[in-house]
């Protein structure tokens, strides 16, 4: 691979950490309808609802019911009470509350492409259900007929009917957000017919080629009857999607597993250990690009005394970042004849927002291609709002479809 030497970006780690957020706002929607579209990746649900837009981290942790609080109540702090009564702290909370060398997560359980049975997986499954639930002033599902929209990797789409069996049957919980007192109980029973699944990047294909009003904008039939490259990067995988005169190419090339956010992650944690000698886990650098940081404890050899000093990380991340995004576009020049014959290239993603500008910078030079970033019609959102946003358009317009040929 011939290096390629981007021009230095301004880097902040706590940009690479997924964040909590929640949105209330008022969203397309069709009558009779509640519509919920869940993004459910690596790093962080992401969720899209008639009246919220949210975000939280895949991670939550279980109390074992000796935990005692001091501390107010935090913003970004989401409880989940399963039938049981156990108690589970979902999202940042449940990342803060891990020390730096705690190594008690399963790999598997976090990351692995089989994830779907494992509790966790079904605890972030029902946060994300319910937090585009909860009434506000903008609506809620009360009376309405409820529907799901997700999405897979490229190359995982053959597990549909796997992430479909997370979802059917009775879900009886609750759930608590941010500083409110108050237990929202929720109840729902799911059938197959209410869960919808399409490919990951094709969200991003939805959400530039529809308006704030989910309706189709006039350049979506230029996107369609193009050579289009779908560039979605998230923190599992790197997912491409190819689409020439509206016809999807199939690639046995569609994901590749080594060149996502988490190969960032482990790139850095080896830079860590290389210049400061401190351990670390991937799971832990949430953490810690929160504040951009690692301790190192040293004890002097002659007097005993102990130090622990703060080491910055955000050169180690920057240089990891720029190795992989490198990797990530050597890739797609090998496979995709280094886009001469595209038209088009949609950055989607987290993992595409902090590599938008290397990609720009990479392929600024070809007068063939535009540089389509995936929030462009909803710029209030992020980047990693992108292919969920596409999710609930596409739902939208399916329903809006099914409803017209029934008049």
């Amino acid at each position: 691979m011939s290096k390629y030497n981007f021009r230095r970006k301004r880097m902040n780690t706590i940009d690479f950490k997924t964040k909590t957020l929640y949105m209330e706002r008022k969203n397309p929607s069709i009558k009779n309808f509640w519509t919920v579209a869940l993004d459910i990746g690596y790093s962080g649900v992401k969720g899209f609802s008639p009246n919220s837009v949210y975000c939280f981290p895949s991670y939550a942790k279980k109390s074992n019911g000796s935990r005692i609080s001091i501390a107010e109540t935090r913003d970004d702090e989401i409880l989940y009470k399963d039938e049981n009564g156990d108690v589970w702290t979902v999202g940042s909370c449940a990342q803060d509350m891990n020390s730096s060398d705690n190594t008690n997560d399963s790999v598997a359980e976090l990351y692995g492409r089989r994830r779907y049975n494992s509790p966790m997986f079904r605890v972030l499954i029902r946060v994300g259900i319910a937090l585009g639930m909860l009434k506000n002033e903008y609506g809620d599902p009360n009376g309405k007929i409820i529907r799901i929209q997700t999405g897979l990797p490229t190359a995982y789409i053959n597990d549909a009917e796997d992430l479909k069996d997370v979802f059917c049957g009775v879900h009886d919980f609750s759930i608590k957000k941010g500083k409110s007192d108050k237990w929202t109980h929720i109840r729902i029973d799911f059938e197959k017919d209410m869960i919808k699944v399409m490919p990951q990047p094709m969200g991003a294909f939805f959400s530039i080629s529809t308006d704030k009003d989910g309706n189709r904008l006039p350049e979506a039939a230029a996107f369609s009857s193009s050579v289009m490259l779908i560039f979605d990067p998230g923190f599992g995988t790197f997912d491409v999607f190819n689409i020439n005169n509206g016809s999807i190419v199939s690639s046995e090339n569609g994901s590749y597993d080594n060149l996502g956010m988490k190969r960032v992650m482990e790139e850095t944690v080896k830079g860590i250990k290389k210049k400061y000698n401190v351990e670390v886990t991937v799971p832990n650098m949430q953490k810690i690009l929160a504040t951009g940081q690692v301790r190192k404890f040293e004890k002097d050899p002659n007097t005993n005394r102990r130090t622990n000093k703060f080491k910055p990380i955000g050169e180690i991340l920057e240089a990891a970042s720029q190795k992989i995004c490198a990797e990530a576009l050597n890739q797609v020049d090998t496979d995709y004849n280094m886009l001469i014959d595209h038209d088009y290239l949609v950055v989607a993603g987290g993992t595409g927002d902090a590599w938008y500008d290397y990609i720009k910078d990479y392929y600024g030079g070809m007068d063939n291609l535009t540089i389509i970033p995936g929030n462009q019609n909803d710029t209030s959102l992020p980047f990693i709002f992108s292919n969920v946003r596409g999710y609930y358009m596409f739902m939208l317009g399916d329903l809006r479809h099914s409803a017209s040929s029934e008049n």
